[in-house]
């Protein structure tokens, strides 16, 4: 009988444990700017890992980005606990989704928490330049600086970026572009985790905190470089 309740309680324990340890973990991926979730497609998550997708949605007119990340609430169910996993734009998205909806884990990649540190002549000279009706065409139309800055070294990824940026909406580049430059936080949220690359030209790792870097990673090495950007989510994710 000691015997037959031995057992049990050790099956029950079993049972348990693999219950946890195969708890779903749902995570909503955003992507960076100039991007959209064809960047994520390399990464190979384990199987408790339940990936959704934010979309994009046009941005209101002189919207702020924190008011911006506000109504992509609306695409995340809250009543669940839930990770956010940001890409470049994506993670400044996600920072300011930290703050306002509290994950149990924000992820940023190749991005920054607190703001990149630009000079006020920059900030007013990128609005000026964003303001010309031919600034649109030349973003949207990939060149030596695009794919030198993007890290897009390979055909692969060259024709990659090529097509995200010919599906991306023009008026939201602009936009998000304007924001950006003059966008800062004070403090890196509560727990959030930053993974970089040593090589990313577009957000130089000298000038970010990461927690990770990852040895001779641009700017879109969650593309090129999946498999150790998969292995860092995977530990993170399922902590």
């Amino acid at each position: 009988m000691l015997l037959t309740l031995s057992l049990a309680v050790s099956a029950h324990t079993t049972t348990t444990k693999s219950t946890a340890s195969h708890t779903v973990k749902n995570v909503y991926f955003i992507s960076g700017l100039g991007a959209d979730k064809r960047v994520f497609d390399k990464l190979n998550l384990d199987n408790p890992i339940s990936v959704r997708h934010i979309e994009w949605i046009a941005p209101l007119k002189r919207e702020t980005i924190a008011h911006y990340a506000s109504r992509l609430v609306a695409q995340i169910d809250t009543t669940q606990s839930f990770q956010l996993v940001g890409l470049s734009f994506g993670g400044i998205i996600a920072s300011e989704l930290t703050e306002i909806i509290h994950p149990e884990k924000t992820i940023i990649i190749s991005s920054t928490a607190t703001g990149v540190p630009v000079s006020s002549f920059y900030q007013i000279l990128l609005k000026f330049l964003l303001a010309s009706p031919l600034a649109v065409p030349v973003l949207k139309h990939p060149n030596f600086l695009v794919y030198r800055y993007f890290g897009a070294n390979t055909p692969e990824l060259k024709s990659l970026l090529k097509a995200i940026l010919k599906d991306t909406n023009g008026r939201f580049l602009k936009w998000a572009l304007s924001e950006m430059s003059s966008w800062k936080k004070p403090s890196k949220p509560s727990g959030l985790f930053h993974i970089h690359g040593s090589a990313d030209k577009l957000i130089p790792v000298k000038m970010v905190s990461p927690d990770v870097i990852i040895e001779n990673g641009g700017h879109l090495m969650v593309y090129d470089q999946a498999d150790e950007v998969s292995e860092i989510l995977n530990r993170e994710i399922l902590k």
